[in-house]
């Protein structure tokens, strides 16, 4: 191949001749690189996840890390709300049984006085029926917090109960302390109240009291609490004592011996009226005793609590 040199200068240079491996050098120097567009872009792609995978990465750890933490710290939580919650319904099932018992024996108090109508009926039913520890946290604090206040309530109405009973109490034990009791002296039953032959006339009479035989000097008491009214003689009774005791109940006491009471004087269960005697209508030592409600005359055996036997 034949090369022709540009001319210069007016000059003519003489032709050259290109070997063989000229040739192919020169070719060489101009052969064009192909590359593919799909290899640039996947080249492209895998440089720019590599990239990406370097940047997020780390924060992928690190994320991965703490969400791995928090999932054990809550599980520790978790575990943590579940025995609080087990102490808790724990508590409130013995704070009902309590509360059950409480009311319970409140309505038998009422009931043992004649009050069949406090508070505590209309909360006796109330509280309880789920289970704590199946509930959401959520849903378990509203019912405690539900449950506390049904408890609320049932305490201020067995605190209204108990001031009801107090009052009554107060009420009842004045009653009982000034009710005829206890045996007024030690000694043996004679006469009953009721009918029965006068000692005296033979003829059918009728007894309105309780005769006690019991020795000369024998001590006298005060079945129940209350005022002296009358000490002296009395007529057919004798040396007697009248005591008032309220609630339009009267004792009466006959044949005494002597007195250890004046009137006017208050008196207590137990204290010593007087000692047994034969004064009055009295064919010996006793006494003759009388319990009055309301001006009649009962059967003072109703009003002894104690056995029925001879002291």
């Amino acid at each position: 191949m034949l090369a022709f040199p540009a001319l210069s200068g007016g000059k003519r240079r003489e032709p050259q001749v290109l070997h063989h491996h000229d040739r192919t050098h020169a070719t060489a120097r101009f052969r064009r690189l192909r590359i593919s567009k799909n290899l640039v872009i996947i080249t492209a792609v895998f440089v720019g996840a590599l990239l990406l995978c370097g940047v997020l990465l780390p924060h992928f750890v690190i994320r991965s890390t703490y969400l791995s933490w928090v999932t054990s710290r809550l599980a520790k939580q978790n575990a943590e709300l579940r025995r609080a919650n087990e102490e808790i319904d724990a508590t409130l099932n013995d704070v009902r049984a309590r509360m059950n018992e409480f009311e319970t024996r409140t309505a038998q108090l009422g009931m043992m006085i004649g009050i069949n109508s406090l508070p505590i009926s209309r909360q006796a039913a109330a509280g309880g029926g789920l289970d704590l520890k199946t509930l959401p946290p959520a849903e378990g604090a509203r019912f405690v917090k539900g449950e506390l206040e049904v408890l609320r309530e049932r305490t201020g109405a067995l605190q209204d109960s108990f001031k009801i009973l107090d009052v009554a109490f107060a009420k009842q034990a004045l009653l009982l302390s000034s009710t005829p009791s206890i045996m007024p002296v030690k000694g043996l039953f004679g006469n009953g109240y009721g009918w029965r032959k006068d000692p005296f006339t033979g003829m059918r009479d009728f007894h309105q009291g309780l005769d006690i035989v019991a020795p000369p000097g024998t001590r006298v008491l005060a079945p129940a609490d209350g005022i002296v009214t009358q000490v002296g003689p009395s007529g057919g009774f004798g040396n007697s004592i009248v005591l008032a005791h309220g609630y339009g109940i009267i004792t009466r006491y006959a044949h005494l011996g002597s007195f250890n009471v004046r009137t006017g004087q208050r008196v207590h269960r137990n204290d010593v009226l007087g000692f047994v005697g034969s004064t009055g209508r009295s064919t010996g030592p006793h006494l003759h005793y009388e319990v009055l409600v309301h001006q009649r005359n009962v059967d003072p055996l109703r009003y002894i609590l104690e056995e029925f036997r001879s002291f």
